[in-house]
């Protein structure tokens, strides 16, 4: 990690917190009707945060890589090696800086990690109707856990130091499926997360409908040439 001043957690009596979960109250008001990839889901709630922070505040999926990372309950889970991405991140300043830590702007520490320095706040989302199944708590405990490493890492690294809020984010919106907070809380209670760590969870108001029938799946099709068709090859 870098040895220099690090920037204040916010502009002076900036209500982080609360902004952020403005922009997630409206979110999930807002998105909770629809089907879509996780991906788009993570435009969406991008969209309101930069509403409610500016666009040169939120950025996506800063790369840490954690073999170096402290041995720890949560680092278990996640696995000794490899890396981890944080879905949405809020600066502490304007003017984003997410350097991959093997890229031509290097990380300091050769982690990424020296990122959580500029960081106000760092998130994670998971979105029900994004699965076709449902979601998986074991997926969402492992959200809790990265947030509770990386919170980790940095109170190691800044003792003392506000360090960046962290939200774990889960919207209820399966259109068949109500998710259970009880099995979440049982993985969570077997091993315990970072206390900075918050768990944010919505119910979509209004859930996504199904219309028509599944239908039996793909059939195969047989291409029958017309006649003097131009990108027909016929055979010998």
């Amino acid at each position: 990690m870098t040895s220099d001043p690090l920037p204040e957690l916010a502009a002076a009596g900036e209500p982080v917190a609360r902004k952020f979960e403005a922009a997630w109250d409206v979110f999930a008001a807002t998105c909770g009707q629809y089907i879509a990839p996780e991906a788009t889901f993570q435009a969406w709630f991008a969209h309101y945060l930069i509403s409610q922070f500016g666009i040169d505040r939120v950025g996506r999926e800063p790369i840490f890589r954690i073999g170096s990372f402290m041995e720890s309950p949560w680092k278990t889970q996640l696995g000794r090696t490899g890396e981890v991405k944080l879905d949405a991140v809020v600066t502490r300043a304007p003017g984003l800086q997410l350097p991959h830590y093997a890229g031509i702007v290097r990380s300091p520490d050769g982690t990424g990690l020296a990122v959580l320095e500029q960081l106000a706040v760092i998130a994670e989302l998971k979105v029900a109707s994004s699965v076709a199944g449902g979601l998986d708590h074991g997926e969402v405990a492992r959200d809790v856990w990265k947030l509770s490493m990386l919170l980790d890492e940095f109170d190691a690294a800044h003792p003392g130091v506000p360090a960046p809020l962290a939200f774990a984010c889960i919207l209820d919106n399966h259109p068949t499926k109500t998710y259970s907070r009880t099995y979440l809380d049982a993985k969570l209670a077997k091993v315990r997360h970072h206390p900075g760590v918050r768990v944010l969870y919505a119910e979509a108001a209004a859930r996504p409908v199904i219309s028509g029938s599944r239908g039996a799946g793909p059939q195969p099709r047989q291409l029958t040439p017309e006649p003097d068709r131009w990108d027909w090859v016929s055979g010998p």
